[in-house]
């Protein structure tokens, strides 16, 4: 059945039964029993109704913040109804049928409202807060609602004259009564123009149609604030007049594409196009289908709801649960299967090129590293010559030599030459291997592990040897570091014959880096090391010298 015929037998079902409770109410009965029967038939079929709208509303209104608002509107219909049901089935005292008819103002004010805020949120972002524009709409309903609550203490909203105060037949409209009308009038007008605003269905020949049920309750509110005869006995149940009119002004809204919903799934479905897809109930029955669906054995669907299937000439099927049975649809994956397969050997050749630069980077840091062995190797060659070519020198005396004192003198000095190469050689490791651009690669500790190797080889030649350092402060460089060690080295050479004793220092000075020796030798040294290396040599003592150099 299409669409339009289910909404077409929907309307006369609804139809139908409105009159049927109109019918209720307007044939009168002798026995007490039949009228309460009558009555709540009536109740019956129009909380049944709007019960039915709740969930109509729930199931298609798009609008997320809409259909809340619509719901709730629903929900307070059902509520007026069984408030009506109550006052007029049940109650008896006035009191308690003042309180029912007092409680008729919370949907009757809440309804036009929430229908405005529904209206104005219709446009609205998901997570975007409204509920400060929400608030300005229902803080003065509210107010509204609460000032006919408490009617009987000021007596604003409705007057009753002395010695009818307990009556609810006799009494007066007040100023809030009429400022409650205007509220429900102007929330409801501002609602439709707001609707065909904001609505994509706007110019259309059938968007004023929303606007009839307006008018007309507009109408009858008037005709029965004076209380015209005709409207009593013809239409004088005020819930189930307020409540259907304001429900056709939003039905109607929802019927002219005013309030956007998702219907005619059938339609869209089967003229879906490009889309091969078939649904099934639980035990595989097919219900509806679109396009031109393969006819698939019940095994290939119950393995679909495994996982997907691929299926000669590149058809993959699909499938997804739904309510209340199964989707299958299917898709022609043939060219994205082509461009795998293309992707796939790319891939491969890929690898293998990946793999000959691997071996060509791994060839070429082997070459890389070597060339820098070579580098350092003759860097150290090149800063140590003047070592090696003084080991040399002692080897060549050494095989000279035939007396014992000589030879172990000789072979402390090959000890003390070898020991600064080794050292010297640590630190030229040290600090190209090491370094980066954020900071030096030797500290202190390094020097200091060298004057104190270095000075335990110079015993060997009986020269007692001390040294003490101190540049915690000071901020130098690498170079500055091996300047000390090298300096130490040459006084160490050029005075292994001639010295008894060395006192090495290297201290901050006034900002800067300085080498002070105290040496203890019988010879004058003042010739052989003033202004080598810009040194400052003083005798302090007959055997006592003093050396100063200044590095950094």
């Amino acid at each position: 059945m299409s669409y339009k015929k289910k909404r077409l037998l929907s309307y006369i079902a609804i139809a139908s039964l409105v009159i049927l409770a109109y019918i209720c109410r307007q044939i009168s009965f002798k026995s007490l029993f039949l009228i309460q029967f009558a009555g709540q038939c009536r109740s019956s079929i129009y909380i049944g109704l709007y019960c039915a709208w709740v969930i109509y509303l729930e199931k298609h209104v798009v609008d997320a913040k809409m259909r809340q608002c619509l719901t709730w509107i629903a929900c307070l219909m059902v509520f007026w109804f069984l408030v009506r049901t109550i006052k007029f089935l049940i109650f008896m005292e006035p009191l308690e049928m003042r309180i029912c008819w007092y409680l008729y103002y919370i949907p009757m004010i809440l309804i036009p409202t929430l229908g405005l805020n529904a209206a104005l949120l219709m446009d609205k972002e998901e997570g975007e807060n409204t509920k400060k524009q929400s608030a300005c709409l229902i803080i003065p309903a509210l107010c509204l609602i609460f000032a006919v609550l408490t009617n009987d203490l000021h007596q604003k909203v409705f007057y009753f004259p002395k010695g009818f105060f307990f009556s609810n037949e006799v009494y007066e409209y007040r100023f809030i009564f009429i400022l409650i009308q205007i509220w429900m009038m102007l929330c409801l007008m501002i609602m439709e123009v707001v609707l065909m605003r904001k609505s994509a269905a706007s110019g259309r020949k059938w968007t004023w149609f929303p606007v009839l049920p307006g008018l007309l309750l507009l109408g009858w509110n008037l005709c029965h604030i004076l209380g015209m005869p005709f409207i009593k006995a013809y239409v004088g149940d005020m819930t189930a007049v307020c409540c259907f009119l304001m429900a056709a002004i939003y039905q109607s809204s929802i019927i002219c594409g005013l309030i956007p919903i998702n219907s005619r799934y059938i339609e869209l479905f089967q003229a879906a196009g490009g889309l091969d897809a078939e649904i099934t109930d639980w035990s595989f029955k097919k219900c509806y289908h679109s396009g031109k669906f393969l006819d698939i054995p019940q095994e290939v669907r119950e393995t679909l709801l495994v996982g997907t299937l691929v299926i000669e000439n590149g058809t993959r099927m699909n499938h997804l649960l739904v309510r209340g049975g199964h989707l299958f649809w299917a898709e022609d994956v043939s060219l994205l299967m082509d461009q795998y397969q293309d992707i796939e050997e790319q891939q491969e050749e890929l690898r293998e090129r990946n793999r000959l630069l691997q071996k060509n980077y791994q060839q070429e840091a082997k070459r890389r590293k070597v060339e820098e062995q070579n580098r350092l190797l003759d860097l150290i060659q090149s800063q140590t010559a003047g070592q090696i070519e003084l080991i040399s020198h002692f080897m060549e005396e050494l095989e000279k030599t035939e007396s014992k004192e000589v030879y172990e003198r000789l072979l402390g000095k090959i000890v003390v030459v070898g020991t600064y190469l080794k050292r010297r050689k640590n630190l030229t490791l040290t600090l190209h291997n090491e370094k980066n651009e954020n900071r030096e690669a030797l500290k202190t500790e390094d020097l200091i592990q060298s004057l104190a190797e270095s000075c335990m080889a110079l015993k060997l030649c009986k020269i007692r040897a001390l040294y003490y350092v101190n540049i915690q402060n000071l901020e130098f460089h690498d170079e500055e570091l091996i300047k000390c060690y090298d300096y130490f080295e040459w006084l160490v050479e050029q005075l292994f014959d001639r010295m008894q004793m060395i006192f090495f220092r290297v201290v901050e000075m006034e900002a800067h880096l300085i080498i002070s020796v105290n040496i203890i030798s019988e010879n004058d040294i003042y010739a052989l090391l003033s202004g080598q290396h810009g040194a400052e040599v003083e005798q302090e003592d007959e055997k006592e010298w003093l050396i100063r150099c200044r590095i950094l």
